[in-house]
């Protein structure tokens, strides 16, 4: 029997597996043995690519998206389509009525958080209107020819189905059921 002193002898399976789950950095080490500093990562490749002057408007949305999402619903989030600043006026785009009247409800909760934050402290209105051209533009992506998204769902039934009910009052509400089907129809 071997004491601590001793070495051990240890297979070949036993050697794997103390290099696997011990803290050996020869086994898995964080940095790799050959790095090409040509080669960018992904983080390096999309920072640049946010660096460029035509995509501003894009970072400044996604800065006045984020603002607004930590005090709105989730619900109002996806009404917005998109938002920017205009001079002292926020501007928010939604995609129908509903969002607009939602968001129109909220116009005093986000002129409050506006005045407490230091980037939109200087917006004094908020616009909330409908991009009417936004649903065109994706309404005619729609019915391009590539995309096959147009699927529509009709009742196919037509009442036609068994009812093996022996309770006679949930036999009177399966008919009811079958007659409104056979309205609508």
């Amino acid at each position: 029997m071997a004491t601590k002193d001793e070495p051990q002898e240890l297979t070949q399976s036993q050697l794997y597996k103390k290099q696997f789950f011990g803290s050996c950095s020869t086994f898995f080490s964080k940095k790799s043995k050959f790095v090409d500093y040509n080669v960018k990562d992904t983080t390096k490749i999309l920072s640049n690519i946010a660096n460029q002057p035509k995509f501003s408007q894009i970072r400044s949305r996604y800065k006045i998206k984020k603002f607004l999402s930590k005090f709105l619903l989730k619900s109002h989030i996806n009404w917005i389509l998109y938002a920017f600043v205009d001079k002292n006026i926020l501007k928010i785009a939604v995609s129908n009525h509903i969002g607009q009247s939602e968001l129109n409800m909220q116009k005093m909760t986000i002129l409050k958080y506006c005045a407490n934050s230091k980037d939109y402290n200087h917006i004094d209105k908020v616009s909330v209107f409908r991009d009417e051209t936004f649903q065109a533009d994706l309404s005619n992506i729609s019915k391009n020819d590539n995309c096959k998204s147009n699927i529509t769902f009709k009742e196919k039934s037509y009442a036609i189905f068994d009812d093996n009910i022996t309770d006679i009052n949930q036999k009177k509400i399966i008919a009811r059921i079958k007659k409104y089907i056979k309205r609508q129809l």
